[in-house]
């Protein structure tokens, strides 16, 4: 008998794969167990990897090779209800509704590998610096690219007892800089720096991220999450 993929907020669940798509759209793997369905994808240069969970009641365990995340995603939002039920044949996934039926094909299973990323081994490592930036502060750093045009680089550091976000580059000379203030902390913090178009990758499903720096390794994580879905995005850090 074939398992039935049973999702009770389709505008989460299509959040969920918004976001896996943003870092890898074609040939990914969705594992189900009781309690979620997860992926882990990364960026072609795999200096972005995302860990991403919707959480749910489920009475089975799975696994999806999705040939084309989006397209996927496009599918499912053609369904009106928001409560949805989708069947797992062998090599497919099928809705039968009222509104809508379709068929999305699957690839067969040993077709994807997954990134060749031990994610057990990036759980342990331990912050020692952590924060939070709202996504009003990455919309402003956002905006403020289009002045600082000729980098795709933001440093964050402390001054002054401030934390700062920086738009520049560093290893070049005479380059435009621009600079907002994420608050007070009360910790230091040399500057460090990774891709703009990363952080341009994350996905706000709420108003706040947790971000946390292993300065010893380079690695800035982001953490953002809601009732129904986790995101963990891991950004390894740029030299200066």
């Amino acid at each position: 008998m074939a398992n039935q993929l049973k999702v009770a907020n389709k505008g989460e669940f299509l959040k969920f794969l918004d976001a896996v798509s943003k870092i890898n759209d074609q040939g990914v793997i969705l594992d189900i167990d009781s309690e979620k369905v997860s992926s882990l994808v990364s960026s072609i240069d795999s200096t972005l990897i995302l860990y991403s969970e919707y959480c749910f009641d489920s009475s089975f365990e799975d696994r999806l090779n999705v040939p084309d995340v989006k397209k996927l995603r496009h599918v499912i939002d053609t369904i009106e209800a928001d409560n949805i039920e989708l069947t797992i044949n062998s090599n497919n996934l099928q809705y039968t509704g009222t509104d809508v039926k379709f068929k999305y094909h699957l690839y067969e299973e040993g077709f994807i590998t997954k990134p060749n990323i031990n994610l057990d081994k990036i759980n342990k490592f331990t912050s020692n610096i952590e924060f939070e930036v709202s996504k009003l502060d990455l919309n402003r750093l956002f905006k403020g690219s289009t002045f600082a045009s000729e980098t795709n680089k933001v440093y964050f550091y402390t001054e002054n007892g401030q934390l700062m976000a920086e738009l520049t580059d560093r290893s070049r000379h005479n380059t435009d800089n621009f600079t907002i203030s994420l608050g007070s902390v009360d910790f230091d913090l040399e500057p460090i720096p990774v891709n703009l178009d990363n952080i341009r990758l994350l996905s706000s499903i709420d108003d706040k991220f947790n971000v946390q720096i292993n300065t010893e390794f380079g690695v800035v994580i982001f953490d953002i999450q809601n009732d129904d879905i986790k995101l963990k995005y891991i950004i390894s850090a740029l030299t200066q």
